[in-house]
């Protein structure tokens, strides 16, 4: 496994849910402390969904996606960008 001081390689996700499910997913991902930071994108709060922008260390991300496909199972969730970018 590739640690974030080696690699300098950070792990993005934008997910989309429905607006009344929002708080499931902030609740799922505030309870598992340390493994991701989140906020909602701004563009998403007029909407009947919300757009969670969410960062990791790419030692999280197999963890991030456990519990991403976790939540799928349970509520409508979609992936809309995902992407390793290099922290500098």
């Amino acid at each position: 496994m590739n640690s974030f001081i080696e690699s300098k390689q950070l792990y993005y996700l934008k997910v989309r849910v429905p607006k009344d499910e929002a708080y499931f997913v902030y609740f799922t991902l505030e309870s598992n402390e340390g493994v991701c930071h989140f906020s909602t994108s701004d563009d998403s709060l007029r909407q009947q969904y919300r757009d969670i922008d969410i960062n990791s260390t790419i030692e999280f991300k197999d963890i991030l996606l456990k519990l991403i496909n976790k939540l799928q199972q349970e509520i409508r969730l979609d992936i809309m960008a995902e992407k390793i970018t290099q922290d500098c």
